[in-house]
């Protein structure tokens, strides 16, 4: 799967668990918008992981990330998972 088809998953589960869309498209930051706050930030982790089948690191649940920085993530569990 290409960075572009991840990162367009990614835009519409963001949307469904955040409840609006990103303010600032794949770009976007948690500080970036007052909703995406650290629940949030926990049910599109996982949202994220049962969406793409892979497992994401622990950091993304604690740390001020952006969507390219999860969508990045994605594509390299997913390219470890296909060694």
């Amino acid at each position: 799967m290409a960075i572009d088809e991840v990162t367009a998953r990614l835009l519409e589960l963001f949307a469904e668990v955040v409840g609006e869309p990103a303010a600032h498209g794949v770009a976007t930051a948690r500080a970036d918008m007052d909703t995406w706050d650290s629940l949030a930030q926990v049910r599109l982790v996982y949202a994220v992981e049962r969406g793409f089948g892979v497992e994401l690191p622990e950091r993304l649940l604690t740390s001020e990330v952006a969507l390219a920085d999860i969508a990045a993530a994605v594509v390299a569990a997913r390219q470890a998972g296909v060694s």
